[in-house]
């Protein structure tokens, strides 16, 4: 609901994953990731944030490889919400 230090979905270590269920099938044209401003954050850096990512479709949360939608670099210095557009 805002965009300050702690209200986010945090990864312990350099890795982590993200399911997300919905309850219709779609087909994204584009994913969004917005990470706290340099600015709101202590000390002024932001290197919790996410740099290099990719996004899969999967048909449910058990399949265990799904389609490769985009593979993605958030920039640390862009603007806090980035927009990354489905390559397939």
């Amino acid at each position: 609901p805002d965009m300050y230090p702690g209200n986010c979905w945090a990864f312990k270590g350099s890795q982590g994953y993200l399911v997300v269920r919905l309850s219709m099938k779609i087909y994204p044209t584009a994913f969004t990731v917005e990470h706290v401003p340099k600015a709101l954050s202590p000390g002024g850096n932001i290197t919790s944030a996410p740099r290099n990512f990719a996004v899969y479709g999967l048909d449910d949360e058990y399949q265990e490889e799904g389609k490769l939608l985009g593979q993605y670099v958030y920039d640390q210095d862009g603007e806090p919400l980035q927009m990354f557009p489905v390559v397939v």
